[in-house]
């Protein structure tokens, strides 16, 4: 196999994948970098900006403005650092738990659809092989 057939059902499969889930997070309000930085609040609780965007792989300045974004419709506050002003602190809101207790599940369940066409031995083996070929 020489061709690059792999990498085309890959990327079409990420575009559909994608496509499905910005419409899903547009339909809340959010964009999709802001439904990623709340998602990783919601799940991994208060973190610094730099952990914020080492989990989302959002470039800092873009990171700066969706933090900004979100802490103005009540989802996250902000908080310096003490010793370093420098150092952000975000966390979620009460507003912004509520938020994604309500709208995390049903993102879930939406996404099950497209996953659950694999069996649960094709689905590992797929995380298995996806992570083989990220990893530089």
């Amino acid at each position: 196999m020489n061709d690059l057939k792999t990498i085309t059902i890959l990327f079409r499969a990420t575009n559909t994948l994608s496509n499905d889930i910005q419409q899903q997070v547009n339909e809340l309000g959010l964009s999709l970098s802001s439904f990623m930085a709340l998602e990783a609040l919601y799940h991994k609780g208060a973190m610094s900006v730099a952990s914020l965007q080492s989990k989302v792989l959002i470039a800092n300045s873009s990171l700066s403005y969706v933090i900004d974004q979100l802490a103005q419709k009540g989802y996250i506050t902000i908080i310096s650092d003490t010793h370093d002003k420098r150092k952000r602190m975000c966390s979620l809101t009460a507003s912004g738990q509520e938020l994604m207790s309500d709208v995390y599940e049903k993102h879930v369940a939406r996404q099950r659809i497209r996953l659950n066409r694999l069996t649960d031995h094709e689905e590992l083996l797929l995380q298995h092989l996806l992570k083989k070929i990220g990893l530089d």
